[in-house]
């Protein structure tokens, strides 16, 4: 069963990922056409805002899947409803605490984007505070239930859950629009549909898997050594909120609402990029973790970043190589001409982010040993050196330059001092991972690029000429990746589900 949830949830969240991100590209125009780009941009730059109350969760989901795996491994059912219990009470002071400084932060919204915002704009951006407040405020406690799912590995229920809501999403904000209804209407949607599907991932988690939490006497170093676990891990969540949100909050400041909106659809891409690679890496937390408890070769944890990374470069590689390709006919005909510049947001900040995707697993890894600290600390200054630049370039060169220091930032952090840590304190075989990774999969995108060049030449134009196009580079990236790239394990990957398709038609037949 466990390598049944592994492989369906991996192939759900795949699912979850496409679903989103095809309505998500279909359902933007029209909020740009419903909404205008003034009020489309006030959204983004709400949610940006709001976003920073996220990391209130101080990391304690990733802590609960981490605790619930390793209780599991030690098949230790008391250890492991003492630990819920005291999960539960800390969510519970985080839930008030996040209300209240939410409520606290209302007051200064004016002060912030005073100048950048009319009065109306700012009357808009106060009442989807308050609905966001109360979002965040109750998707925090219940975020416990959905760690818990995955620290047993069970993937399948709340990604089909999830994918009901991606559907569902878009359906209702459709009709409230039509009625007249504006950007407030969407964070109502959003915060009644995240209840529900919280709500339901609770009950699966009480009802059917029978979790139980007993309430008990919690010695002091058992709760430092959780707070430990959580507060570095929250350190990284702020890291990544400051990496992917920091942008929209400077080019607000700056410049207003509407250029909020270009920069805002630009940063989606990247976004998206991060969704395909985490649908993967998201699954292999409990995993790892009981590969550490089980003390587990060096050579086998090896084994499992590199497997992971090949399997996450396939796809990023596909993606990344598409859009440089695609993108900017793409953006012209899904946002206009006049929004040209949400390619270069775009592909300035997926270049450099794809090599942390293909290395996900490496989180996991560092989770699982608790040596995750290092990684939290140096990317909170990272985060401070990406600030200074974000600000100063944004100052001189426009919007652009908040997602050049976003780059910078990713490099420094992401992608070198991580990978010297990786190698000298973790024990990975950096140079082996990059060398197996690259060695196949890398020339055979380089040469699907070339080859795509000529398709751009096909004298077809429009939505349809961007779908041939896009349907034969793919078959140039799959012939590509077939002959070249993929290993055997691999090409089974691939080769089983459309064999067990085959073989179930033949026995119907």
């Amino acid at each position: 069963m466990k390598i049944n949830e592994l492989k369906w949830g991996a192939a759900l969240s795949y699912t979850n990922i496409l679903l989103s991100n095809v309505i998500n590209l279909v359902f933007t125009p029209f909020l740009l056409t419903t909404l205008g780009k003034s009020e489309y941009g006030l959204y983004t730059l709400i949610g940006a805002f709001v976003g920073y109350m996220a990391v209130l969760d101080f990391g304690l989901g990733n802590t609960i899947t981490r605790y619930v795996a390793k209780y599991r491994a030690q098949n230790d059912k008391q250890g492991e409803q003492g630990f819920l219990s005291l999960a539960f009470l800390i969510y519970a002071v985080l839930t008030v605490v996040a209300v209240g400084i939410g409520l606290g932060m209302l007051p200064i919204l004016p002060s912030v984007f005073g100048r950048s915002l009319t009065a109306a704009e700012l009357d808009t951006a106060s009442k989807m505070f308050e609905v966001l407040i109360v979002n965040i405020g109750l998707t925090l406690f219940l975020n416990a239930f959905t760690a818990i799912m995955s620290g047993y590995e069970k993937f399948v229920f709340p990604r089909t859950v999830t994918i009901v809501r991606v559907i569902a999403r878009p359906l209702a904000i459709i009709i409230l629009l039509l009625m007249g209804y504006k950007a407030f209407a969407i964070v109502v949607v959003d915060t009644i549909l995240n209840v529900l599907l919280l709500m339901v991932n609770m009950w699966f988690v009480f009802g059917k898997m029978k979790i139980k939490v007993r309430f008990q006497h919690h010695n002091w170093p058992f709760v430092k050594e959780i707070l430990m676990f959580s507060v570095f891990v929250f350190i990284n969540m702020i890291v990544d909120q400051v990496y992917w949100r920091l942008g929209q909050l400077v080019v607000g400041i700056f410049y207003g609402a509407v250029p909020v909106a270009i920069f805002g659809l630009g940063m989606q891409f990247p976004g998206y990029y991060m969704n395909f690679s985490t649908a993967i890496s998201g699954v292999f937390l409990p995993r790892a973790t009981q590969m550490c408890v089980d003390n587990a070769p060096a050579e086998e944890l090896d084994n499992l970043f590199i497997k992971t990374g090949r399997i996450q470069f396939i796809v990023m590689g596909f993606i990344l190589s598409g859009f440089i390709l695609l993108g900017k006919p793409f953006v012209i005909l899904w946002a206009g001409a006049d929004c040209i510049q949400v390619y270069y947001i775009a592909l300035i900040a997926m270049v450099p982010l794809t090599i942390p995707l293909i290395q996900n697993v490496g989180i996991s890894i560092l989770q699982a040993k608790n040596l995750h600290a290092f990684r939290s600390i140096m990317y909170l200054i990272i985060s401070l050196v990406n600030l200074g630049i974000s600000i100063l370039l944004t100052k001189e060169i426009g919007m652009m330059g908040a997602v050049v220091g976003t780059s910078i930032s990713l490099i420094i952090g992401n992608i070198i001092i991580i990978n010297i840590y990786y190698k000298r304190k973790v024990g990975l075989n950096i140079p082996r991972f990059f060398k197996e990774v690259f060695s196949r999969l890398l020339p055979a995108m380089l040469l699907s690029v070339a080859a795509g060049i000529a398709v751009l030449h096909i004298p077809v134009g429009g939505w349809l000429g961007l779908a041939v196009k896009g349907a034969l580079f793919t078959l140039v990236y799959g012939a590509a990746v077939w002959t070249i790239g993929m290993n055997s394990y691999e090409k089974s990957l691939f080769l089983g589900p459309v064999m067990g398709i085959i073989k179930h038609v033949k026995v119907k037949n």
